[in-house]
């Protein structure tokens, strides 16, 4: 009979001390920050995340990415390379003593993080158990191509921008119409 009764109440127990994971698949990432309107994260050769619009990846070669993005932070956000064989995990080198780009290896640098990775709304962020911590930037390396970095202790930096990565894209401009008079 008490088993009757503390049934709800055990159950309803359970299941909230439950974390439901949530995989988006074929998400995109797009920055922003001065100069970063939106723009897409792109593969280079090396695997390393860049940033870039449209027309000048296209012109530069650079390789699309699809994200499969666990929301929780406790497994990795898995890319795929449009085009490519090529796959990898988002990765970022946050105890570096230098700036490190981030990138998509297989096999991550040592010292890399590969998961702590969440949404927080929209924006990237990076959990640390204790906080969450957004601090990508973009160096403006070539012809309009932004690496990916992670300022590993939030400095200000002369060669790049603060950014936001975001799973939502940019809105398209209005467009202006005419009336004849």
């Amino acid at each position: 009979m008490h088993t009757r009764n503390f049934l709800p109440f055990l159950t309803s127990l359970a299941s909230a001390s439950v974390a439901r994971r949530t995989i988006e698949s074929d998400a995109h990432l797009y920055v922003y920050g001065v100069g970063i309107n939106g723009f897409s994260v792109y593969s280079d050769s090396n695997l390393m995340a860049v940033i870039a619009d449209n027309d000048t990846a296209v012109a530069n070669g650079l390789k699309n990415t699809t994200w499969s993005i666990d929301t929780t932070g406790s497994a990795p956000w898995n890319v795929t390379i449009t085009n490519s064989t090529e796959t990898g995990q988002f990765y970022i080198l946050h105890d570096s003593a230098d700036h490190q780009g981030a990138g998509f290896n297989k096999t991550a640098p040592t010292g890399a993080a590969t998961t702590g990775f969440v949404l927080y709304g929209s924006t990237v962020e990076y959990s640390t158990g204790t906080t969450y911590e957004s601090q990508f930037y973009a160096r403006n390396s070539s012809n309009n191509i932004w690496n990916l970095m992670w300022n590993t202790d939030a400095s200000t930096l002369d060669d790049g921008v603060p950014v936001v990565l975001k799973t939502i894209a940019p809105r398209l401009p209005p467009i202006a119409t005419t009336t004849s008079v």
